[in-house]
């Protein structure tokens, strides 16, 4: 995926600039994700003056939106929980 575009994601989500970082350095399939999304956002400008098209791609663009959205928040989440997880056991007290 070209810098250009991730530039534009980190645009599109100011606040989880760090996140999308690590992730699309990290995370083969958060980069895929993010490849395929812009790929859709290209499609999605080259056929909006044909409104079939432009509603198909609109779609496609949106459902990869929501799984980036969603990878994001999954990994996120479980960064956060994974060092109180460490810690828990580490204490002894869940073993």
């Amino acid at each position: 995926m070209a810098d250009a575009y991730l530039q534009k994601l980190i645009w599109r989500f100011p606040r989880l600039e760090h996140s999308i970082l690590a992730l699309h350095r990290d995370d083969p399939d958060f980069r895929s994700i993010c490849e395929e999304l812009a790929i859709a956002d290209t499609a999605r400008e080259r056929w909006k003056d044909l409104p079939e098209r432009a509603d198909e791609y609109e779609k496609i663009f949106e459902r990869l939106q929501d799984e980036f959205l969603d990878h994001l928040d999954r990994k996120m989440r479980a960064a956060f929980v994974e060092p109180f997880k460490q810690r828990m056991k580490d204490d002894g007290r869940n073993t």
